[in-house]
């Protein structure tokens, strides 16, 4: 079985919530954003911090595979999402989520989709949008490390 699935309807209505009715991303209501639910969770090991969802732009050969009937010029950007993550959210953090991976997009003047890195830790924008839980991501980051630490323990357990 694949690390790698589909996202279901829910990631898709927070993106359109961001995109569409809180108007904060413009420059994507044309982009394709292909959204890939991820069940191996990364954590840097040096100081153990948990990936919660990452975006990366598609290069020619993915724009060139996800093309069908709907996406004539296949998807501009990948958006993988940590699953037990996503699963642990609440609604105002699944929204933090996938808002701070569409910080890290921009249109240039050409119309190419890209990337770029953050300003400080996270964005400074951010900061604003989450200032009512400015907490918020390390302590869902001690929940689910904990989930994943206990599901370890489970599985030795059961071996």
């Amino acid at each position: 079985m694949s690390r790698f699935y589909n996202a279901d309807a829910s990631v898709q209505d927070v993106i359109d919530e961001l995109i569409y009715d809180d108007g904060r991303f413009p420059d994507l209501r044309a982009a394709k954003i292909k959204l890939i639910m991820d069940s191996k969770p990364k954590v840097d090991k040096l100081n153990k911090k948990l990936t919660f969802a990452y975006i990366k732009t598609t290069n020619e050969v993915e724009r060139y595979l996800t093309k069908s009937g709907e996406q004539l010029e296949g998807y501009h950007y990948f958006v993988f999402i940590y699953d037990l993550v996503w699963e642990m959210s609440d609604k105002a953090n699944r929204k933090r989520i996938v808002s701070h991976e569409l910080q890290h997009t921009f249109l240039d003047d050409k119309g190419t989709y890209k990337l770029v890195k953050h300003d400080i830790e996270d964005f400074h924008a951010e900061i604003e949008f989450n200032k009512d839980d400015p907490m918020w991501r390390q302590a869902l980051g001690t929940v689910v490390m904990a989930k994943i630490d206990q599901m370890k323990e489970d599985t030795k357990v059961n071996r």
